[in-house]
Order: structure tokens, then C-alpha cells, then sequence
């Protein structure tokens, strides 16, 4: 079903049929900034949820809220503009998705509230002063926690103790952090290396390095360029049969191995509770930062493609498998 994203008058066609459009004008006006577009969200999961998360508080588009949509469809030199132009409508709130959104929201407002979906490490990028005390007119929800890259080589680690030499696929600007993290944890017992790709040739190139290397499990970390070519990965994995954990769960509902990560969707829904507390009244600056829920998933059909087991307690341990 086509969704349609006017630019003043926001209207989405869900799933189900139902349909929302713009409130009365004097229901509070709720902008939501985003890099990337609705159709980028697998099966609009994560738009349902958004919406879902503020029926619970009470809120409900086209009847007493109005929700003011704009997507820079991954130009991301449009940010500042959509900001300006959410700005400018007065809106009550941002709801601010990504840190390249939080930023342009930010340079754009120092009073409207914004609210961060995956926010990065909002105090390493000056978003906010502090976690529990933001300070300024931003609040929300991070998208890192200390030891999530500890925790993929661990379940990696129990999955497949004969692991010994990872690669770590598209670390980028966060190379230095994952690089340092893996070996603190990993100690001598295992060996990273760091491979970065930027185009679909970049990508053939590695493949053919990976293939060829003794390497035995990928690591690939989550950004646009790995999630436009998640299904791609997987295949190359599947083909190697080489053990793989991911980011989020795009990768393994595309067929990836395993993936730990943030729960994307939980932190749309959980932006709800936020918008709620400042059209209560509450200042943005003492609204905690919370961090986000994270989620792992298996796919024990792919393990069997592989022909790999998948150890029971591994199963046990996880939030969802896919058979």
C-alpha cells in the first residue's frame, strides 16, 4: 500500500488501512525528524510502533495530536533545511531520529524540546551535558551501552569456542573504539582485524579478501552502507559458512546468522513516553537519557544451511529465533 508524506499536511496510509491525518489546530504540533524515509522501515515495524507507543499515553493522530513527518530520504545535507522548516511551524516537540537529525535539530533550536531516537553516546557528541541531568532542551534515548561490543564476541565466543581471528566489518569513525574494546575483552585468545568498505566494488574486493583469508567469524557493525547490503552479507557468509553476528536484526531477517543489538522499534515506542512528559510541562533538561533495549536474535534456519549447531543455552538466551 503506498504511504504518502505530504510536506504540511502529514498523512499515512497504515497497513491495516487505517488512516491519519492532520488534528484540529490547536492539537499539540509533534515534528519528527529522520534521515532516511518510512519506506525504509522494514514493514513500517518501527512507524506502528511509533504510533502505538502514544496511543498508550493517550495520544492519538488526526484526533488530538498532529504529526508534522519530514525525511531527507538520505540526503543528509536536507537536515538542516527540514529542521529550519519544523521550527517554523512551531512545533511543541522534535522528535529527532539518528545523530546527524539530533545535530541539525540541535543547531537549529535551542528552545523547542527534541527528543533523541538512537541517539549515539549523546554526551560524546555534546548532545546532552550529562545521562541523568541533559541540561539544555534535549533529552531521549542513546543507542550505545558500555559492553554491547563485548557481548556480541561473547555470544559469538559461546556459539563457537574454536573462534579465533574475526574480522570486523565497516568499524568506520568507531574503529578504534570496537578495535580496543574486542581486544580488552577478547585478551590474546582471539584476533581482530578491521576491513572498511564504501562501495559495492569495495564490497566484492573484501569479499574476495575475506574468502581467501583463515579468518573465522565476521563481525558486521550497523550503518547505512552494511544495512543496503545486509542481504548480500549474509549471502557471502552463507556461502562461506562463516560464523557471523550482527549489529540488529535487519542482517538476520535477511538471512544473517545471529545479531545483538538495540531494539530499534522499542526506542520509536519508547520516544512516546517522552513527548508525554513535556507537553505535561516538564523541562527536557531533567528528563534522563535512557539507554537503549537491546535484542538478540538467532536463525537457526541459516545455521542449518550452514551446518553449523547452534548450542541449546545459546537458544535459551535469545529473544527471538527464527526456524
Amino acid at each position: 500500500m503506498k504511504k504518502i508524506f505530504p510536506l504540511l499536511l502529514f498523512v499515512v496510509l497504515l497497513p491495516d488501512g487505517v488512516t491519519i491525518a492532520q488534528s484540529p489546530l490547536q492539537a499539540p504540533r509533534i515534528g519528527v525528524l529522520m534521515p532516511g524515509s518510512a519506506q525504509d522501515m522494514d514493514e513500517q515495524r518501527d512507524l506502528q510502533a511509533f504510533f502505538q507507543g502514544f496511543k498508550e499515553v493517550g495520544y492519538v493522530a488526526g484526533k488530538n495530536t498532529v504529526f508534522e513527518f519530514r525525511a531527507a530520504e538520505r540526503k543528509l545535507n536536507l537536515l538542516p533545511r527540514l529542521a529550519g522548516e519544523l521550527v517554523r511551524l512551531k512545533v511543541a516537540v522534535i522528535i529527532a531520529v539518528g545523530t546527524t537529525a539530533i545535530g541539525a535539530a540541535i543547531k537549529a533550536t535551542q528552545t523547542i524540546p527534541i527528543v533523541m531516537v538512537s541517539g549515539g553516546n549523546p554526551v560524546a557528541r555534546g548532545f546532552v551535558k550529562s545521562l541523568s541531568l541533559p541540561g539544555g532542551n534535549v533529552t531521549g534515548l542513546s543507542s550505545v551501552a558500555e559492553g554491547d561490543e563485548g557481548k556480541r564476541v561473547e555470544l559469538l565466543k559461546e556459539a563457537f569456542p574454536w573462534v579465533s581471528r574475526v574480522i570486523v566489518l565497516n568499524a568506520d569513525k568507531r574503529k578504534s573504539r570496537v578495535e580496543n574494546y574486542l581486544r580488552q575483552e577478547a585478551g590474546a585468545a582471539m584476533a581482530f582485524e578491521a576491513l572498511d568498505v564504501y562501495s559495492s566494488e569495495d564490497l566484492k574486493r573484501t569479499f574476495q579478501t575475506i574468502a581467501i583469508s583463515s579468518s573465522h567469524a565476521l563481525i558486521t557493525v550497523r550503518n547505512a552502507f552494511t544495512i543496503r547490503h545486509a542481504e548480500q552479507i549474509a549471502d557471502f557468509t552463507l556461502k562461506n559458512r562463516l560464523p557471523s553476528i550482527y549489529e540488529s536484526r535487519e542482517f538476520v531477517e535477511k538471512g544473517g546468522l545471529m545479531s545483538y543489538g538495540v531494539n530499534y522499534t522499542a526506542s520509536w515506542r519508547r520516544s512516546a513516553f517522552y513527548v508525554d512528559k513535556i507537553l505535561k510541562g516538564t523541562n527536557a533538561g531533567v528528563l534522563p537519557v535512557e539507554p537503549p533495549q537491546f535484542e538478540f536474535l538467532v536463525n537457526l534456519r541459516t545455521a542449518r544451511k550452514m551446518g553449523h549447531s547452534i548450542p541449546a543455552e545459546i537458544l535459551l538466551e535469545a529473544n527471538e529465533v527464527i526456524k
